[in-house]
């Protein structure tokens, strides 16, 4: 899959030269790397709210009601941190 992206000069240069430091063989390369730190700081983030969310809950399997609720605070979390 390819995906265009537009940047300002600024950040422009800031991935170019980032990504010469960080001795990328491409731009892709470069992109694909913030993209997979990304991703794994949301999975870590999403593991501690479920950590904290789980601390003291009653044992056994929650309800369709209380999972519905459990995916609404996940994502209502995640909109919080952009």
């Amino acid at each position: 899959m390819t995906i265009n992206i537009s940047l300002n000069p600024e950040l422009a240069e800031f991935a170019r030269a980032d990504s010469e430091a960080r001795a990328f063989d491409s731009m892709s390369e470069y992109m694909r790397d913030l993209i997979r730190n990304r991703r794994q700081e949301q999975i870590k983030a999403d593991v501690a709210f479920l950590e904290k969310a789980i601390e003291g809950a009653p044992l056994g399997d929650p309800s369709d009601e209380e999972i519905a609720e459990i995916y609404a605070d996940i994502k209502a979390n995640r909109k919080k941190q952009h």
